[in-house]
């Protein structure tokens, strides 16, 4: 009797032991979802970028997943829903977070939902007109659209996007009067361009190089403060003659608020990493980004500085949510 007692209990313990690693798995142990806001533009190519460098660094793949519509609203309240695991994730756009509940009286989420993990980047955008315009600089862009109010067309991504932004603050910043055309986004506003539907727009690096190396795009100047690696020789809008205009996004990886805190750090560490890789920054700054490493904890107090700024600008606009 004591022989068959040790006998099972010898050979349970292996049972036992063999159910415990994959019960108590360190983090992660199968594929992550990254998801995206504006699938087929700019948003995408980033996030392909760094889910490469992340699953070499994680040792697990990370699969894009698109989700768009409502201005980034509904990739953003689908993460902010998901379990709570680490396993799905947000490239979110700092519009997400500062711009859409100002602008959308139900997004479908709260910031609170989310919880920051790490900036990933900054980017700057590029000002362009097609070439039949007789305008070469941004002062006689300002000029025409003075003299002409509402006549120059300009191909934004909707109310509250990165291109709506940037048109906003050239506005306000100016006294020019551009009638802006919202466009889906995923190429769409660039072809707009490119067919003469639209006259002007303010372009991701993605976007609008190849049409610019063409000569079917003309750059007029670029939305940060330093001028871009991709073109050196166009000016920064402030430098052509708009002081202090700056409008920059940036993106960050965001899971659900209650993801733990272990799991947390473990991305927040593989991020960190990615974005020290040489490789994935040289790509990233070969698409017009500034890769930037911030906490999670330095994202939140970002966001909290730069809402009450946008907040005052809808306001002067008089634009209600919706």
């Amino acid at each position: 009797m004591m022989r068959r007692r040790r006998f099972v209990a010898a050979l349970g313990a292996p049972v036992l032991l063999g159910w415990m690693p994959a019960a108590l798995a360190a983090f992660p142990d199968g594929p992550i979802r990254l998801v995206v806001g504006f699938p087929g533009g700019s948003g995408e190519a980033q996030a392909r970028i760094v889910a490469k460098t992340l699953g070499q660094i994680l040792g697990r793949p990370v699969i894009v997943q698109g989700q768009g519509g409502a201005g980034g609203n509904i990739a953003t309240a689908y993460v902010a829903k998901s379990r709570p695991d680490g396993y799905t994730m947000l490239l979110g756009v700092s519009t997400f977070f500062e711009i859409n509940p100002l602008i959308y009286r139900t997004p479908g989420f709260k910031n609170s939902d989310l919880r920051p993990v790490s900036l990933l980047s900054e980017q700057e955008f590029v000002l362009t007109v097609r070439p039949q315009l007789p305008i070469h600089s941004v002062k006689e862009l300002i000029e025409y659209a003075r003299a002409n109010p509402n006549k120059l067309t300009n191909a934004t991504g909707g109310l509250g996007s990165p291109l709506d932004l940037c048109t906003r603050e050239f506005m306000s910043r100016t006294g020019a009067k551009i009638l802006s055309v919202p466009y889906k986004g995923g190429g769409e506003d660039t072809l707009a361009l490119l067919s003469g539907f639209a006259d002007m727009m303010f372009g991701s690096v993605t976007d609008v190089t190849g049409n610019i190396e063409s000569g079917k795009l003309r750059a007029l100047g670029v939305t940060g403060i330093k001028r871009l690696k991709n073109f050196p020789d166009v000016p920064t809008i402030a430098e052509a003659g708009v002081p202090d205009y700056n409008v920059t996004i940036w993106t960050c990886l965001s899971v659900p608020a209650a993801t733990p805190a272990d799991v947390v750090a473990r991305l927040q560490d593989a991020s960190a990493k990615a974005i020290a890789d040489p490789a994935c920054r040289a790509s990233l700054e070969q698409m017009g980004l500034f890769p930037l490493h911030l906490d999670g904890d330095a994202v939140q107090r970002r966001i909290e500085l730069e809402v009450p700024m946008w907040r005052e600008i809808f306001r002067k606009a008089g634009v209600e949510p919706a």
